[in-house]
């Protein structure tokens, strides 16, 4: 049995410099991976909770403008069964504009916020976590400005 202290650390490496930070504190693109892989779990995690949450504070007012506010056209059809694109769209629009004003305040670990987008032909809306930055009109169409999907089904996509 020898009384010898030994160390195998790597090489070069700096006690409490993390590889994934910048001198500056911004993220590198290996730390940028690492936020990215965050925010997909917490968004698995909390999706049916904060769905559920923010639905839940915006029915009333859903219902309220479906019986007001919508062209009256849309509610008779819908009435006797049918739903025309129209109509899924508008519901779906402004169902994605109360939800994610009731759950504005929610933000995934690297800071995005979570905001609702309309699903296209059918009824509902999908969460995706979003820069404050991203414009509605660029959720709406699916897309970012650079280009980066939004979302696909209910798969919240990060990259």
């Amino acid at each position: 049995m020898s009384k010898e202290l030994k160390h195998h650390g790597i090489l070069g490496m700096k006690w409490g410099v993390r590889r994934y930070q910048n001198p500056d504190g911004s993220l590198t693109e290996a730390g940028k991976r690492r936020m990215e892989k965050k925010d997909v779990k917490w968004a698995r995690k909390k999706y049916n909770k904060i769905y559920k949450k923010a639905y839940k504070s915006s029915k009333s007012e859903m219902n309220s403008y479906i019986k007001n506010e919508l062209n009256p056209a849309f509610r008779d059809r819908y009435k006797k069964g049918y739903k025309s694109l129209n109509y899924v769209n508008e519901y779906n629009r402004k169902l994605a504009e109360l939800m994610t004003r009731s759950a504005s305040s929610i933000q995934a670990p690297s800071g995005r916020v979570v905001k609702f987008v309309a699903k296209r032909g059918q009824m509902g809306v999908h969460m995706v976590l979003a820069d404050s930055r991203d414009t509605l009109s660029e959720l709406k169409n699916g897309v970012f400005g650079n280009g980066r999907i939004a979302y696909r089904k209910q798969q919240v996509n990060m990259g």
